[in-house]
């Protein structure tokens, strides 16, 4: 009986959060964003869609739109490093996202412009929209994700968080706030690049936008690192 009352009331809570979140986006962020690079631009231009990918990860079977809340980049993503066992090579993953696209791109043109794109989340099907964490050593790691309603949990938990859109995204809905090309011409310039925290890439994509200025307040306070051990 205790089982059933709890399964009917979980599944309550969790029905009448989705219906609330339908009607009122104020349990996400007012904006996503998107990373990604000159080239890929260009073709999402072309399509006019953004097209969703396949998780790179090996643990999971999620295809999307990766994105990310701006706060939570500064705060989380940019102060969390990973230790893959290496003497003294510790990697920011907030570096890692932007870096990889780096290297992504000098396959294609030998550059490496970035380009970053805002997304207000009024425009989507919050029901299609997932949150993940990234750090899989924690019990709460869902490698598929889990609904967009419990991001606030994540975030008090100060969590780096990243989001995922089960669909494509039409081009029309997104806009590009800035583009940067990294000084990175090769894998070594990037894996150097990595193991360091770059606001200073952040306040470049962001000039002129307001978001700088959070970014900055963000750089002042100092927030304590975390450090994941990947194992």
């Amino acid at each position: 009986m205790t089982i059933k009352l709890l399964s009917k009331y979980g599944d309550t809570l969790i029905q009448s959060a989705q219906k609330a979140l339908g009607k009122n986006n104020s349990k996400i962020p007012k904006y996503l964003y998107h990373i990604t690079t000159k080239s890929n631009y260009n073709s999402m231009l072309e399509s006019g869609v953004i097209k969703t990918s396949k998780d790179v990860s090996p643990m999971s079977n999620l295809n999307g739109v990766f994105m990310f809340d701006m706060k939570n980049f500064a705060k989380r993503w940019s102060n969390t490093w990973v230790d893959y066992g290496e003497p003294g090579q510790k990697y920011n993953i907030g570096s890692v996202l932007l870096g990889k696209n780096s290297l992504i791109q000098q396959g294609a043109d030998k550059s490496s412009d970035l380009v970053l794109l805002r997304f207000p989340t009024n425009k989507f099907d919050i029901n299609k929209l997932s949150v993940r964490i990234q750090d899989t050593n924690k019990a709460s790691y869902r490698p598929n994700g889990e609904n967009a309603i419990f991001q606030r949990l994540h975030t008090r938990r100060k969590d780096a968080i990243e989001y995922i859109y089960s669909n494509n995204i039409n081009i029309s809905d997104a806009e590009k706030i800035g583009e940067l090309r990294l000084d990175l011409k090769t894998e070594a310039d990037v894996l150097k690049y990595i193991t360091e925290k770059h606001f200073d890439t952040l306040l470049k994509l962001l000039k002129d936008q307001p978001e700088a200025n959070c970014i900055k307040a963000i750089e002042k306070a100092n927030i304590k690192p975390k450090f994941i051990v990947d194992v």
